[in-house]
């Protein structure tokens, strides 16, 4: 089952693109860890591979895909409710265009564990007023 982290992948957009803007000329895969609250940029042959193999070949497939199209490939990371899902974007949505329907979601099973080395991204916190 998917779940839907536009919201969450809203939030953290200026963050992920930080990372992409690091990183993305070597296309690596970007994790949203929403309960760490961090971004993390992995290479995405170690990433992938870290993958269980029900999902790993359907993964590569997504990735390629993504890069193909100037894509690229997101998971969010969800410990709390023990779910790991991707989703493809593409880098021209920025912070005015926040996704809101990304192009491929899937799920990928409970988290697998962290692998690779990544580089750790903290967003900036915003401040919400209640009225």
């Amino acid at each position: 089952m998917t779940r839907d982290y536009s919201r969450q992948i809203a939030d953290y957009w200026l963050t992920i693109m930080q990372a992409w803007d690091e990183h993305g000329d070597k296309w690596p895969v970007i994790e949203c860890d929403i309960v760490a609250r961090q971004v993390l940029a992995y290479p995405a042959k170690d990433y992938i591979d870290g993958l269980t193999p029900r999902t790993r070949a359907a993964t590569r497939r997504q990735y390629r895909q993504a890069c193909a199209a100037g894509g690229l490939m997101i998971f969010i990371r969800d410990s709390k409710h023990r779910i790991l899902q991707s989703q493809v974007y593409t880098p021209d949505e920025g912070p005015e265009q926040r996704p809101s329907h990304p192009a491929h979601r899937t799920a990928v099973g409970p988290c697998a564990s962290d692998v690779g080395s990544a580089t750790a991204l903290r967003p900036r916190l915003r401040r919400r007023s209640v009225t």
